[in-house]
């Protein structure tokens, strides 16, 4: 994912998304709605931590399938599988239609889904960046200054507020795992390695990789005083 002229924060140190401070234009996305600023907030502050360590033991399985270890790659499934678990009854996870997620324009991503039934989408990563609208003047460029030390010590609560109050927009884009949909494959992966058939298991692992999906929503809405003057 190439983002460009913002503050990016590796939230919980996975490689899904970067974890670089750029200077650059960030890609668009569609405008959100004042329920979805509320719910990226909400989320912002609620990424799994369990999530993201089944992730890495994933992928540090297949990695272990492909140098001939089934040993660790089934202790390293094992450890994925109870990642999920906890991360399942961590209150992370929210409902959502896989066609309401909205990638920022120009990442990869699946094509987008047909309507259907919400899903439970495990958050485990996450990204901000500056709004394409984002004017330099040096209020603002210290503002953002700030707001990366405190990213930089995660204080994520802190730098929104820094920004907020600077009246800097700001998008955050979640990486999301289908809870359920993960838990599934991961079984499927653990009941092959126990068969001997790891061709399959690591495919199935894969599958469970390349379910991920991405969800870009504004991170901050403007500052009060600016929404009363439209109001008057």
């Amino acid at each position: 994912m190439n983002i460009s002229r913002g503050i990016v924060a590796a939230l919980l140190g996975t490689t899904m998304l970067a974890s670089a401070v750029a200077a650059q234009q960030p890609p668009t996305a569609p405008a959100p709605t004042n329920q979805e600023k509320t719910e990226a907030a909400r989320d912002l502050i609620k990424l799994s931590a369990d999530g993201a360590v089944a992730f890495r033991a994933l992928h540090l399985a297949r990695i272990a399938i492909f140098e001939a270890d089934p040993v660790a790659a089934k202790k390293l499934v094992a450890d994925t599988r109870a990642a999920l678990a906890k991360a399942k009854v961590d209150s992370t996870a929210f409902q959502k239609a896989e066609s309401e997620l909205k990638a920022p324009k120009g990442m990869s991503d699946a094509p987008a889904a047909a309507s259907g039934p919400a899903v439970a989408w495990l958050p485990i990563d996450g990204q901000l960046t500056l709004g394409e609208d984002f004017v330099a003047t040096p209020a603002k460029a210290a503002a953002v200054a700030e707001a990366n030390k405190h990213l930089e010590k995660g204080e994520r609560k802190q730098a929104l507020e820094k920004l907020r109050l600077a009246d800097v927009s700001v998008m955050f884009t979640m990486a999301l795992a289908p809870l359920d949909r993960t838990i599934a494959d991961v079984d499927m992966a653990a009941k092959l390695l126990d068969e001997g058939k790891y061709y399959e298991a690591n495919a199935a692992m894969k599958k469970a990789e390349d379910g991920v999906r991405y969800d870009s929503v504004a991170a901050i809405a403007a500052p009060q005083k600016a929404e009363q003057k439209k109001s008057q």
